[in-house]
């Protein structure tokens, strides 16, 4: 009996520690609402109605990709772009190319992605 609690309190912290791993710091969270500004992500994404049409709205990306999914639509756009069964009208490759973006922006656009559900 003792073991089984033990099995179930471990289970009980490991999974605490893992909903706590994936929430994106709030620092992260910020600094990617502002990098989003700052590149003009909205000039082709909408969030919660606003923003461009030219590429897939933005809404409830948290749910539908991974971080690292995230990730790499950041760092190469073509790949993904090559999954799509539709290309949108604007291709995130040829809108990345005049964007300059640092690991430390990729990593805050990734943080605020995962909060859109």
């Amino acid at each position: 009996m003792k073991t089984f609690v033990a099995f179930v309190v471990v289970g009980i912290a490991v999974s605490m520690g893992a909903v706590r791993a994936q929430s994106p710091d709030p620092k992260k969270v910020e600094a990617g609402k502002a990098a989003f500004e700052t590149q003009k992500c909205g000039t082709c994404h909408a969030i919660a109605g606003k923003g461009g049409k030219l590429a897939s709205p933005l809404d409830g990306v948290g749910k539908k990709l991974t971080e690292a999914d995230l990730k790499k639509w950041l760092t190469a756009p073509a790949e993904m772009e090559a999954k799509l069964p539709k290309k949108p009208p604007m291709l995130m490759s040829t809108a990345m190319k005049s964007k300059k973006l640092t690991e430390a922006d990729v990593d805050a656009l990734v943080a605020y992605m995962l909060t859109l559900k």
